[in-house]
């Protein structure tokens, strides 16, 4: 499947969200992958115009239902607008249209579970794509939320060697918070998430950020939470970092709108981002 990804990160992405079902499996020849790999390398650079090589990501963090879509990632591309800064965004749904059965898990599943039977091949394709990324040192937005520590420990690996520096953005929201908002987009679009994975996303921060803890290049974490308008700043190691995120999860104030949530976060990104630019610890 590729030189790049290791078996064990391989078995773990098949463990997790692997489909034996008709259409969904995804052991294709290295050639597929590699091929498939290139074809997607190139729409992304296309699609996000070519950025200039510059080892930066920001790495937007939280489960299923927390808001990385709706609230993070508008946040920083507006930051990012405004400081005229380039860069390649990439999220699993993005790599879902390149699944060579795509037309036929459609027809055969419907729309609202398409997302769970490709959840195995887009996050591989995404896991290649972004190897290719991290090697020719761009500056990337990753709205994919932290993984099993081996997963992780696969990524910041890549980004040590190639001298990054790296933003965290953490949601800390209530997992009663984000399955409501799960059950509200469901009532709204058909997409389904099954309660294996929403419950998978929640509990696998906490190794997570412990595997995280022994990063070795320059970072930032922000924790955001639904009731305040400014972030909590630390870095990797912090040993409080945790039990701050699980206090925040659980505060009892009466959360900010929508759209007040997601204009404060905007601004303050905004300043942050001019005040200490890309690159800088």
């Amino acid at each position: 499947m590729g030189e790049e990804i290791p078996m064990d990160v391989i078995r773990f992405i098949q463990e997790q969200w692997g489909c034996k079902e008709p259409f969904c499996e995804i052991n294709f020849p290295k050639e597929t992958w590699n091929a498939l790999c290139d074809q997607a390398y190139r729409d992304l650079k296309t699609r996000c115009r070519y950025p200039r090589p510059m080892p930066f990501c920001i790495r937007l963090v939280g489960q299923s239902g927390s808001g990385k879509t709706s609230q993070l990632a508008p946040a920083v591309a507006f930051a990012l607008e405004v400081q005229s800064q380039g860069y390649l965004s990439l999220a699993v749904r993005d790599f879902v249209s390149y699944h060579p059965h795509l037309k036929t898990i459609r027809e055969h599943y419907g729309e609202g579970q398409v997302r769970e039977k490709t959840n195995a091949f887009a996050l591989t394709l995404l896991t290649l794509v972004l190897h290719r990324c991290i090697c020719d040192r761009l500056p990337i937005v990753l709205e994919v939320t932290l993984l099993s520590p081996i997963y992780e420990r696969l990524i910041h690996e890549n980004l040590q060697q190639q001298k990054y520096h790296c933003d965290y953005h953490c949601l800390a929201i209530a997992q009663q918070t984000s399955n409501a908002w799960i059950e509200s987009r469901f009532r709204e679009t058909k997409r389904v998430v099954s309660k294996r994975s929403s419950d998978f996303f929640f509990q696998i921060l906490e190794p997570a950020f412990k595997e995280l803890q022994s990063i070795q290049m320059p970072n930032r974490v922000f924790v955001w939470d639904a009731f305040h308008t400014e972030p909590w700043i630390t870095h990797f190691p912090d040993a409080t970092l945790w039990q701050t995120i699980v206090q925040l999860r659980m505060q009892s104030l009466p959360p900010l709108s929508f759209e007040a949530a997601l204009e404060s976060k905007k601004a303050f990104l905004r300043d942050f981002y001019q005040q200490h630019p890309l690159g800088m610890s």
